[in-house]
């Protein structure tokens, strides 16, 4: 699967068939077990579109595919060990889970809602309190997971939060001019990242560390100068006026770094610029 040609939407089609000649015979254990192989499949599958994704600078596309594998491996943990990174599965977990830190998304829009009716997977009964159909949701059931489906509900509003269950609501702004949404976010971090990796599996970590932002660090600098965080406002305007406070200093190891100056980026003050 590490290779770049791999197909994966034949692999978990062939391993479909399989699954479904063992349903057919009632195989529950080795349905199971094909589901397993599908969604390892899936899960690597995810990862390189969102590796393609970075390195395109499709950045929203890349973040919705992060959620995914996220939700995947949350799925296929129940049921199978990741322990001593077998199939990279602990490889990608840390890797995911790093890029959504680096990400700058940090406001989510959060619906509250009422689920008036609610359906399960495997037998399609209506599910209530004081109905319930005996599917535990998580379990494999004919080679699928169980889980819930919302058929109706209704929405009482919607709050702004800062750890969602749902990381594909992200807030952005709409452009005055044109009545469009702007992406109004700085991906200097990620970008910087990806520029030092060059292949998928290409193994690289992470370090946060909380900077306090000093006057000594603008001495060689003019107050009309762009500011250094990358913000694209003026000294005077941007990190000058911030002196005491911290910021996210991020610091990757990588296999081969490259000569790059070190870029002080804050994530945090360029979302809100």
């Amino acid at each position: 699967m590490g290779q770049s040609d791999f197909h994966f939407e034949n692999a978990i089609s062939e391993l479909q068939t399989i699954k479904e000649l063992a349903v057919k015979d009632d195989l529950q254990k080795e349905a199971k077990e094909i589901w397993i192989c599908q969604t390892i499949v899936e899960i690597h599958k995810l990862y390189t579109n969102v590796f393609n994704l970075l390195k395109k600078k499709q950045y929203y596309q890349a973040w919705c595919q992060l959620e995914r594998t996220e939700i995947t491996m949350s799925s296929l943990k129940k049921h199978f060990s990741f322990n001593e990174n077998k199939y990279y599965l602990n490889f990608i977990e840390k890797a995911v889970r790093n890029l959504q830190v680096i990400f700058p998304y940090r406001l989510f829009a959060s619906m509250e809602i009422v689920k008036t009716s609610i359906l399960c997977s495997v037998c399609e009964k209506k599910i209530s309190i004081r109905n319930s159909c005996g599917h535990i949701v998580g379990e494999i059931y004919n080679g699928e997971m169980c889980h819930r489906i919302v058929d109706k509900a209704e929405v009482l509003g919607i709050s702004l939060v800062e750890d969602p269950g749902n990381k594909y609501s992200v807030m952005f702004i709409t452009d005055s001019e044109t009545g469009k949404q702007k992406d109004h976010y700085s991906y200097d971090v990620i970008d910087y990242l990806m520029q030092e990796i060059d292949s998928l599996y290409e193994f690289w970590d992470l370090k946060v560390f909380q900077i306090e932002i000093k006057k000594e660090d603008f001495e060689n600098m003019n107050q009309n100068d762009k500011c250094n965080c990358n913000s694209g406002l003026e000294l005077k305007d941007c990190c000058y006026k911030k002196i005491g406070e911290k910021y996210p200093h991020y610091e990757f190891l990588v296999q081969n770094p490259s000569q790059k100056i070190s870029l002080r980026t804050n994530t945090i003050q360029h979302t809100s610029h």
